[in-house]
Order: structure tokens, then C-alpha cells, then sequence
């Protein structure tokens, strides 16, 4: 089985950014994979930190599923990772996303290990009230909602997000022993 990280957030949260520290922090030697299905670039940008990677259209939990079971199927082919990152699209529905990850081919190959959902404080009230709900279900799902900052994740447990944790402390969650 694949350890498989899912990530969530909606769009401009800074996904890109919490999967670069993630990258960053890979064990030397070890093979990690991307499945790109956020569309904001991350695929390429980790390319050039031997990152595999895969990007995938359309929504995964809907429109998309049939490109999500294909993509996963050429990227754990392809790249045989020990650990696999899923940035799921802004729109996914957190228990649709799981369902059809369930439901595709490599569904007895990956386990989602853990759960992120990047959430910027300030988000919270500003949104509009549905995708202020979609953020509230991403973040209900999620093992650990992530914010960039400790002073953003002190924000987010002050506005009641009990499972706030900094962009550090996430990855630290994945790779063991990272230094704070």
C-alpha cells in the first residue's frame, strides 16, 4: 500500500506552497509522487525537484473520476512512489473525493494516510457562504487544517478549528524528525 497524503483547500489558499515544504522535506533518496489535480501548477514546479508527477483535469469527486483513475494508474506505474501527495481541487467534496478514490483501480493500492485542508485564517469570515461551507466540510474532513504561520493556525483554533496546525507542523506530521 502507498501512503497516500490528501490535500485540500479552496482555490488561492496556498496549496502549491504547502506541497513545496512537504517536497522539501522529502528524505533523501526516498521517491514521492504528485498527483496534481488543483491545476495551479505544482506538478511543474516540482518537477525540477524530482518530484514525479501527474496532472489531472476535472473534478476527481465528479467530472473527473475517470481522469483521476487514469492518471493514478501512469503515475504509481510510472514512479512506484513510497509516498503519494493528492492536491485535490479547490470544488472537491471530501467524502465524494474519498468515495471515488475508493472506487479506482489503484484502490487497494493507496491508503490515504493523512488528511490536509490549507485554510487561511482570514478566509473564514470573508467568503461567501458557499464556499465557506465547502471550506467547512474540507476542514471537518481533514486530520490537520493547515495554515502557513503558527500566529495563522493560533487564528484558526481561536475561530474554533480545534485541529489547527502551522505549515511546519504538518510536515512534520509526514516526515518525522524535520527540524522546526
Amino acid at each position: 500500500m502507498v501512503p497516500t497524503c490528501l490535500v485540500t483547500g479552496l482555490p488561492g489558499t496556498d496549496k502549491q506552497g504547502f506541497i513545496t515544504a512537504l517536497a522539501a522535506a522529502r528524505p533523501d533518496g526516498a521517491r514521492w509522487a504528485l498527483l496534481d489535480n488543483d491545476g495551479g501548477g505544482s506538478t511543474q514546479a516540482l518537477a525540477r525537484d524530482s518530484l514525479a508527477g501527474e496532472t489531472v483535469a476535472g473534478c476527481a469527486c465528479c467530472t473527473g473520476q475517470v481522469a483521476l483513475q487514469t492518471g493514478l494508474v501512469r503515475l504509481l506505474r510510472r514512479a512506484r512512489p513510497q509516498l503519494l501527495i493528492i492536491a485535490a481541487d479547490g470544488a472537491a467534496e471530501p467524502e465524494a473525493l474519498e468515495q471515488a478514490l475508493r472506487r479506482t483501480e489503484p484502490a487497494g493500492i493507496i491508503a490515504v494516510a493523512r488528511r490536509f485542508c490549507v485554510a487561511p485564517p482570514q478566509w473564514l469570515a470573508a467568503l461567501p457562504a458557499t464556499a465557506r461551507e465547502r471550506l467547512q466540510r474540507q476542514m471537518a474532513a481533514a486530520d490537520a487544517v493547515v495554515a502557513a504561520t503558527a500566529a495563522g493556525a493560533e487564528q484558526l483554533r481561536a475561530a474554533g478549528v480545534a485541529h489547527a496546525v502551522n505549515a511546519a507542523e504538518a510536515v512534520r506530521r509526514v516526515v518525522p524528525g524535520v527540524p522546526a
